[in-house]
């Protein structure tokens, strides 16, 4: 457990912010402001200063509902860069530019953190359709295709935790909202490398997600693209579904990963 440091003048405010975030990233999930200071021995109002300003730069993300706290998207990014000894993010962005620049493809990068799927990058198409959402922002796992992909990369039992065992929303009318049908699937996105929806989270929207892998085959991330169904005729799960395949490949080779 992180324990406050004697800092060196004028750097305490530095050493408190990184405690806070070290007791955020160590709870897993949602922490509130009093658990926080309790296990820093710090006064609330320091610690509420301190997520404040980390929250207001993306470090951690505040539960509008519970006022607690998580680690955010910055961090995770900030993460998986670390771990994984290269620009891992900036790889991930320049496939991303590139699939939205050339294939006019709305594109993501999404991880699980804590039970939930949140969005690291996007990187939006300039086109007369935009599918836009916030880099720290959650996705559903069951109507998604980087939902899908997360997980497959977990074992069933693992999966249908995450899930639960109630119906689950249906986001559309093509929304699978059975769990055991959405864990049944899974099995043929292991087997093929991919994740394929159709119209399950947006109407009229179309998306394909593929696996980022390290070194030992882990999977990382998702890398996924969505676009919109009636637009452009050459556009389809079949034809799109190589060129994230193939950008999710690159980005797993450049972290030392496998291809599939």
């Amino acid at each position: 457990m992180p324990r406050p440091l004697k800092a060196a003048p004028g750097s305490q405010s530095l050493e408190r912010g990184l405690d806070v975030l070290e007791v955020v990233e160590a709870e897993g999930g949602d922490i509130g402001v009093r658990e926080i200071a309790r296990r820093l021995e710090l006064s609330p109002t320091i610690v509420q200063r301190m997520v404040t300003s980390l929250a207001r730069r993306g470090y951690v993300d505040r539960n509008a509902e519970t006022a607690r706290y998580r680690l955010g998207y910055r961090a995770l990014a900030l993460g998986a860069n670390s771990e994984h000894g290269s620009d891992y993010i900036g790889n991930a962005r320049r496939e991303l530019e590139l699939l939205a620049r050339g294939q006019s493809l709305n594109g993501f990068i999404s991880v699980l953190h804590g039970g939930r799927a949140v969005y690291l990058l996007a990187v939006q198409a300039e086109g007369p359709v935009a599918i836009k959402v916030a880099p720290g922002s959650e996705m559903p796992l069951h109507s998604t295709a980087a939902g899908k992909v997360l997980l497959a990369s977990q074992t069933d039992a693992e999966a249908r935790k995450l899930l639960g065992h109630g119906k689950l929303p249906a986001i559309t009318a093509h929304t699978i909202t059975d769990p055991a049908a959405v864990i049944a699937s899974l099995a043929r996105v292991r087997k093929q490398g991919y994740a394929t929806v159709a119209e399950e989270n947006i109407r009229g929207v179309l998306s394909i997600g593929a696996p980022i892998r390290d070194r030992t085959g882990k999977v990382l991330a998702a890398l996924s693209v969505a676009f919109p169904k009636y637009l452009d005729a050459s556009q389809t799960l079949q034809s799109v579904t190589p060129l994230v395949v193939e950008a999710a490949h690159r980005i797993s080779r450049a972290v030392g990963g496998a291809a599939s």
